[in-house]
């Protein structure tokens, strides 16, 4: 595999179970080394997983993360809650607050983020993502969210069977399949990913 992912880039990574999403993000992270090759990175890697428990391990929510970082998860007033009662979304934010904590890091890598999310609050996550960004963060996110991807990320790097079979912007990418692809893109021929995306394409065939 040969990847680069630059500052300040949101990356999709999408593929079947197997394709080695979860893997390339621990090479990323270092938790895993290449057999081959080599990994180089600009700096430190934060690296959220799919088990977000794992990451908390304090009896409250505010011994976890401080005011500023619940402000983001969207969980102030939660303060004195046990993290294990917290619903999968809502841990899933926490745990991305808690691996964020402390020095700016160089890449973000989250793995399956959305799992447990409504659609709220995966826009909430994609605006964290792209200030991320915005201050210079690599973020790179493993995901079979099509939706999320079309939203999130601007380039998607699409793997098959430990190999990248494409790597482009979203909207070409996700445009380019069936299994791939967002509901939106489906319905409108690749006009559009998004659902504000095809308002803005219909409005246009309207116009004309």
């Amino acid at each position: 595999v040969d990847l680069r992912v630059a500052p300040g880039e949101r990356v999709a990574l999408m593929g079947r179970n197997g394709a080695g999403k979860s893997t390339l993000l621990r090479l990323a992270r270092g938790l895993t080394e290449p057999t081959r090759g080599e990994v180089e990175r600009a700096g430190e890697v934060a690296l959220l997983l799919q088990s977000p428990g794992d990451y908390l391990i304090h009896e409250h929510v505010e011994d976890e993360a401080g005011p500023d970082a619940l402000r983001s998860a969207g969980l102030l007033g939660r303060e004195r809650s046990d993290p294990r009662d917290l619903s999968g979304g809502e841990r899933q934010r926490l745990a991305l607050e808690v691996v964020l904590a402390g020095e700016p890091v160089a890449a973000v890598c989250l793995d399956e983020p959305t799992r447990g999310m409504d659609r709220g609050r995966k826009r909430d996550l994609a605006a964290r993502l792209a200030a991320l960004a915005e201050h210079g963060a690599a973020v790179i996110v493993a995901t079979h969210d099509t939706e999320f991807a079309a939203a999130a990320c601007a380039r998607v790097v699409l793997m098959g069977e430990g190999t990248i079979v494409a790597d482009g912007p979203a909207a070409t990418v996700l445009a380019g399949g069936w299994h791939f692809s967002t509901e939106v893109a489906r319905v409108l021929d690749g006009a559009a990913l998004t659902p504000e995306g095809g308002a803005r394409a219909l409005a246009r065939e309207l116009v004309a």
